[in-house]
């Protein structure tokens, strides 16, 4: 567990310079530093209460509180490691859990401080699955299971594939000593009828929020979703949709050749496995099927995280099938390069993000006495990498401004609505008052806008 926690420090080691990006402000300053138990719109009190609990260890250090995310991250690939080495074997594991640490598409879930719920939520399904695979089924492990998953839960949504993942290891009865339904059936249900109630409860919202909103409303783009989101599994995101047409076919083609080639180089592929590994994959993409993942940025790569788990863990297996060490060192050699290659690509994305954040607070002008500032033009991303779409104010109070002063205008409302109506900000309606002043990013400083 230190070696995968040591690698992952090792291999997003820059990303500890990186500024907050988005919700991460509004993640530091309302769950860390105000220690509100979550945020507006979501139910995740487990994950903000991190926020809280990074604020109390070092304030609102950015590297520290992205520091929770890199330990994270090397966690869940020792978990992988830990189940497929139970599950297939030390050397299947080691190859699973490398691919995993360096796969270059769910960045989100580690770069991104807030994204570090969707890793949290991966963190509860392996953890299940371990704990039911580490012995006989009894009580006390059927209690750890429950308890994964309710915690999970009120981490990140995600964590409830743990019940359909469990089920479908159960009924396709590839791996030794795992529990029949009949036995998981309580365990797993009664931490899920937990969740909802405490989310009533809490929010009086049972079901729907967030997630809602993500849910396309046409078949036909439900529909759409599925490829495009199968095909960034493997493929970096393309702006043009015919180069990214070109790329599928030229990686179709290298799948085919590489499945032929380990076929020739390897013994008896564990095809029951494999099966078992596929059907958990496309379980896991569930929710990437539902709300899409983007094909032109990196934006939602995050819903790929517990996906890409089940995915190195087929590619694990079917290298450690293959026979000749030259072989198979080539192609896993092949794989890592590719995928430090795409990493260091998506860095320098974020990167470029953390500059333009940095930048934007730097030339914001003062704010005057009894007065509000109304900024417009704020970037919402590069390439992917979140900037300014949420989290203004708050990025404001973290570098001791006054967010509270602080009018965020969207670029759809015109000059003459404000002068004549107004802006609905954050739950109250905001007029133009004479001594306020409006200024406009305009990518290399802000240019100040004369309201009438």
């Amino acid at each position: 567990m230190v070696a995968f926690i040591g690698a992952s420090f090792l291999f997003f080691w820059p990303t500890l310079a990186f500024s907050p990006f988005s919700d991460d402000h509004s993640a530091l300053w309302n769950s860390g530093v105000r220690g509100i138990p979550w945020r507006n719109g979501f139910f995740r009190p487990l994950s903000d209460a991190t926020f809280r609990l990074g604020d109390l260890l070092w304030g609102t250090s950015v590297a520290g509180h992205r520091a929770i995310n890199l330990v994270i991250h090397g966690t869940n690939a020792f978990l992988l490691f830990t189940l497929m080495e139970r599950w297939a074997g030390r050397r299947t594991a080691l190859l699973s859990a490398v691919l995993f640490l360096l796969y270059p598409f769910h960045q989100e879930s580690i770069v991104w401080l807030v994204g570090r719920e969707s890793a949290l939520g991966t963190s509860a399904v392996l953890l299940g699955l371990v704990i039911i695979s580490s012995g006989p089924w009894n009580g006390l492990r059927a209690i750890m299971v429950a308890s994964t998953l309710l915690l999970g839960s009120l981490c990140y949504e995600s964590a409830l594939l743990l019940i359909p993942t469990a089920f479908i290891v159960a009924w396709s009865r590839v791996v030794p000593g795992w529990p029949s339904w009949r036995k998981l059936f309580i365990p797993l249900l009664l931490p899920c009828i937990g969740y909802f109630l405490l989310r009533w409860v809490t929010t009086g919202i049972m079901v729907g929020g967030y997630f809602q909103e993500l849910i396309p409303d046409t078949l036909a783009r439900s529909l759409l979703n599925a490829p495009k989101a199968l095909g960034r599994l493997f493929l970096p995101p393309e702006a043009d949709p015919k180069h990214q047409l070109l790329r599928g076919a030229l990686l179709g083609v290298l799948l085919a050749f590489g499945v032929l080639l380990i076929r020739r180089s390897s013994g008896s592929i564990p095809r029951r496995m494999l099966t078992l590994l596929g059907l958990l994959l496309f379980t896991a993409m569930s929710i990437a099927f539902v709300a899409g993942v983007s094909t032109a940025t990196s934006e939602s790569d995050r819903f790929l995280y517990l996906p890409s788990v089940f995915l190195c863990a087929s590619i694990g297996l079917l290298l450690a099938a293959v026979q000749r060490p030259l072989v198979r060192s080539s192609v896993f050699a092949c794989l890592v390069v590719a995928c430090l290659w795409q990493l260091r690509g998506n860095h320098a994305n974020w990167n470029t993000a953390s500059r333009i954040t940095r930048e934007c607070l730097h030339e914001l002008p003062g704010i005057d006495p009894d007065a509000h500032l109304w900024v417009s033009g704020l970037p919402d991303a590069y390439e992917g990498a979140f900037i300014f779409r949420n989290g203004f104010p708050e990025a404001v109070d973290l570098i001791g401004g006054e967010g509270d002063r602080i009018i965020v205008v969207p670029d759809r409302v015109s000059l003459e609505e404000v002068a004549q109506k107004g802006l609905f900000f954050r739950g109250a309606q905001r007029t133009w008052e004479r001594k306020d002043r409006w200024f406009r990013w305009g990518g290399a400083g802000y240019s100040r806008i004369a309201v009438p």
